[in-house]
């Protein structure tokens, strides 16, 4: 008689969700390959199909894009990766979103998402929060951080949530739920690279806002290089996160 089947599989692999052409993975990818983590990118506004089985991934990450959350007439596969979220993290799977996939995660969770009164484009301190000291991934960042701001939208934190970092414009700018799910407003992804790419694919529209293209891009090279580390380190440990179920949430 046959056994059933076993999993084999010890490469974990990653689903990255990505949401425009300069949306890209950037520290991420960099972390997920020195862990030997497999990175599988998805493009949705490409036509891609958003896979539906979960057992094809260990963990699931979305990026940021020029989209709303809440934009699901005009863009439905939104809706899709809203519904993955939410069996992801049903599943017990680490789930990560940056900027948009934040967006995203908070929506699946039941929070609202909406226009800011103001947007935030730059690099502004944000303040870690109590609850983040203590937290296992997070514990070892500097209080404030620098990191790159470019929304326009914002999120209210989903109930059971908790509060891990805020900024003088955005009270949620990070959010972890249960175990294994965090959820950034601001980009710790970004390097000065994709943040020029980034700036040079948007210049219509921020010159339009009258913004200086160089001096943004120069900020990118002087701030953002600080954060790599503290990064790489982030992701490293959330990636983690894949080969344990056991993991204490606080020190």
């Amino acid at each position: 008689m046959r056994g059933i089947p076993t999993q084999s599989r010890v490469v974990k692999k990653v689903l990255f969700i990505q949401h425009g052409d300069v949306d890209k993975p950037g520290l991420l990818a960099d972390a997920l390959s020195a862990e030997g983590v497999e990175l599988e990118i998805r493009h949705p506004y490409l036509g891609e199909e958003i896979p539906v089985d979960l057992r094809c991934f260990d963990a699931l990450a979305l990026g940021g894009g020029g989209q709303s959350a809440y934009q699901i007439a005009e863009f439905p596969y939104l809706e899709e990766e809203r519904e993955l979220v939410r069996k992801a993290i049903l599943a017990d799977k680490p789930v990560l979103g940056l900027c948009l996939g934040a967006q995203l995660i908070a929506m699946a969770l039941g929070a609202n998402v909406c226009r800011a009164e103001q947007r935030e484009l730059g690099f502004f301190p944000v303040t870690m929060s109590a609850s983040a000291v203590s937290d296992r991934l997070l514990s070892a960042w500097p209080s404030p951080i620098y990191p790159a701001h470019w929304h326009g939208d914002v999120f209210d934190l989903p109930v059971g949530a908790e509060c891990m970092a805020s900024s003088a414009l955005t009270p949620n700018q990070a959010f972890r739920y249960g175990r294994a799910t965090y959820a950034f407003q601001f980009h710790i992804e970004m390097t000065a690279a994709l943040f020029e790419e980034l700036v040079d694919d948007s210049a219509a529209d921020l010159m339009a806002l009258g913004v200086d293209l160089e001096a943004l891009k120069k900020g990118a090279e002087r701030v953002l290089p600080a954060l790599k580390d503290t990064a790489i380190a982030f992701f490293k440990a959330w990636a983690r996160l894949t080969k344990t179920k056991n993991w204490p949430l606080s020190m």
